[in-house]
């Protein structure tokens, strides 16, 4: 499995190196929750918060709510209400979630996927880091906990990496949340403001939220789609870039599918 996507890799580099002029800046941008990891670690800080008894501003019963309603807003307001907490709270949290060498968090009748990073991505990552890619994360999760796990596990240092941050003052996260909110469209304003005109020669997610980011790919690099989910995964293909490359990772990673 990994060596169809070193194969696709290095396609990608020989394109790279045919084109007329200077080569593009190696340049990759990956999702992080459902794709760089299997499962979600906003989610799962937030349930292991609830469940040590931090007061937030927010329930687990309200979360799922406004998750079944309104996504973006979800993601926000689980940020929002951390507003408080200090900084080492949440990479306390984040540390010892990823560590807990269990499958599930368990809040009432809900169970919570631990997140583990996701083996096949995780080497491709480090193929990247050989090939001399700068590798960025731009995620919908809490930014203090993306930023731990992107340099903990893919070694992403934080200038590389970003979710839903909220203003700190004295150590401690407020609710004011910084623009541009990495949701949906949110995510490529990030990149593009991050990396100026750069375009990813590589992308890769499990949300059709994402297709603005996997928009911008090179023309000559391609995205990669993570998950079981065909029907998001043919609505993206068709509003993305004529010629635009696609291979679909399967969650079980026992295939990479052709080119689509």
């Amino acid at each position: 499995m990994f060596a169809l996507l070193k194969r696709q890799l290095l396609d990608a580099e020989e394109r790279f190196h045919n084109l007329p002029g200077q080569a593009p800046e190696r340049v990759a941008a990956f999702d992080l929750d459902g794709t760089l990891l299997i499962g979600d670690i906003g989610d799962a800080v937030f349930a292991y918060l609830v469940l040590n008894g931090q007061r937030l501003g927010l329930t687990w019963e309200e979360y799922q709510r406004l998750l079944r309603t309104h996504k973006s807003k979800a993601y926000r307001a689980v940020v929002e209400a951390m507003a408080g907490l200090e900084i080492e709270t949440v990479v306390k949290a984040t540390s010892a979630v990823m560590n807990l060498g269990r499958d599930y968090l368990v809040m009432r009748s809900d169970p919570v996927k631990i997140p583990k990073p996701r083996p096949l991505l995780s080497q491709f990552v480090s193929l990247l880091h050989e090939f001399h890619y700068k590798v960025y994360v731009i995620s919908a999760s809490n930014h203090i906990s993306v930023q731990y796990v992107a340099q903990t596990w893919f070694d992403i240092p934080p200038s590389c990496s970003f979710g839903i941050q909220g203003r700190i003052r004295n150590g401690q996260i407020t609710s004011q949340l910084i623009d541009p909110i990495p949701v949906g469209s949110g995510k490529a304003e990030l990149f593009k403001l991050v990396t100026g005109s750069v375009a990813p020669l590589i992308t890769g997610t499990d949300s059709r939220l994402d297709l603005p980011l996997l928009q911008l790919t090179h023309p000559q690099g391609f995205s990669l789609w993570v998950g079981d989910d065909h029907i998001d995964f043919n609505v993206v293909v068709e509003n993305a870039k004529a010629g635009q490359r696609f291979y679909f990772v399967e969650s079980g990673e026992e295939t990479l599918p052709n080119e689509y």
